[in-house]
């Protein structure tokens, strides 16, 4: 019993997880492959194709190309630096406990925050061709409280003996930043990646208060055309989006995963 009992406390949380998402993962690929959601007759790949000959969901996916692309090696170095020095100049918790807090403020409350900011002197940032620069500070200034928060810990566990014998033999601050810092934040960095990811996808929420289900073209989401299209009822292109979304999302984390190995194997050498 003893050697089982760990996955018997795990039991109702797998069989949750099986039931309300593996088996909808797969249920859903059925829905991908079939004509209409009222007509089950198979059709292969006809939905996917038909989805890159849709102007919206190109669009769309475009946008999420260039919102992530953009977005969390950005959010990945601000938190990072802004980590970083609250970490050297030993600043107050308080100082903590305010980056976390952005995360907690309903979306309606920032979206009106920003929008009497973008809004202001009669140009609107979020209705021009900069649309995406704004959704892009959103997303910051939202999420890097809790990367940051990540980075601290990290850091509150770093080997100080390994810097001050670095120090010691004459190695300057970036020396010991680019050698020794760096590569041990590398676990920190996969992880705040992930987590980055993830919450970009909150953004929609903002977005979508801002300026509806269907914003300015410039950023026009995947999530928007997802959820669109689920208010016509149209499940299989629903599905087929959202797998290829999917496909999107996983690449994109394996990039990081290839880089964060790659990075790893160069110190090591």
């Amino acid at each position: 019993m003893k050697k089982y009992k760990a996955y018997l406390i795990l039991l109702p949380s797998l069989v949750g997880f099986f039931l309300l998402y593996i088996m909808p993962f797969f249920i859903g690929i059925k829905f991908s492959l079939q004509r209409s959601s009222f007509n089950d007759e198979f059709v292969g790949l006809s939905n996917y194709i038909k989805l890159f000959d849709n102007e919206a969901f190109v669009l769309a996916l475009k946008n999420n190309m260039v919102f992530m692309g953009i977005a969390i090696p950005t959010i990945m170095v601000v938190s990072f630096v802004i980590a970083l020095l609250i970490y050297e100049l030993k600043m107050s918790r308080w100082i903590k406990i305010a980056m976390i807090l952005p995360i907690a403020i309903p979306s309606a409350a920032v979206s009106g925050f920003f929008k009497t900011v973008f809004d202001a002197q009669g140009f609107s940032i979020i209705e021009s061709n900069f649309a995406m620069l704004a959704v892009i500070v959103i997303y910051i200034w939202r999420s890097a409280g809790f990367n940051i928060i990540i980075y601290m810990a990290a850091m509150g566990q770093m080997n100080k003996s390994t810097i001050e014998a670095a120090s010691i033999d004459g190695a300057g601050y970036l020396r010991r930043m680019y050698h020794i810092v760096i590569p041990m934040m590398i676990p920190s960095t996969f992880f705040v990646a992930i987590m980055s990811i993830m919450n970009s996808f909150k953004v929609f929420k903002d977005v979508y208060i801002l300026q509806g289900a269907y914003p300015n073209p410039q950023i026009y989401m995947l999530q928007h055309y997802m959820n669109n299209i689920f208010g016509k009822l149209q499940n299989e292109k629903l599905t087929a989006a959202a797998y290829i979304f999917t496909l999107f999302i996983f690449l994109f984390a394996l990039g990081f995963y290839k880089v964060e190995r790659n990075y790893l194997d160069k110190v090591g050498e």
